[in-house]
């Protein structure tokens, strides 16, 4: 239920990963490896975001079910410890370990309108 701890490396998952995002009840599929907010800018979604690299915090979110992983270290002066336990991620950076339901602080997820392509 909580985000693994973020000085740990491993491996994602072999296959897609489904996430759902509280309370819009919006699921999209992450690729291997993917971050969830990737994974939600691909699928034509986005959220208030800031620096995109895991420097600021302002896209954390709270995982509600499943596990998270980093494929680098999170600066603990961003997501401590205390967070991490409590199952707190920082969706610029955060891969999914499986499926996943995380709940945005504070926002509601938005349609993006693409000004090319379909």
């Amino acid at each position: 239920m909580n985000a693994e701890d973020s000085s740990s490396v491993t491996a994602s998952p072999d296959g897609p990963s489904s996430v759902t995002v509280s309370p819009d009840q919006v699921v999209v599929r992450a690729a291997p490896g993917q971050t969830i907010m990737s994974a939600l800018s691909t699928a034509g979604f986005g959220y208030r975001v800031g620096c995109r690299r895991g420097g600021c915090g302002v896209c954390k979110m709270d995982v509600l079910s499943g596990r998270v992983e980093y494929r680098t270290p999170v600066a603990a002066t961003v997501l401590d410890d205390t967070e991490i336990a409590a199952g707190t991620c920082l969706s610029c950076r955060a891969v999914p370990v499986g499926d996943v339901v995380v709940r945005l602080r504070n926002h509601r997820l938005r349609r993006l309108h693409h000004l090319f392509g379909p």
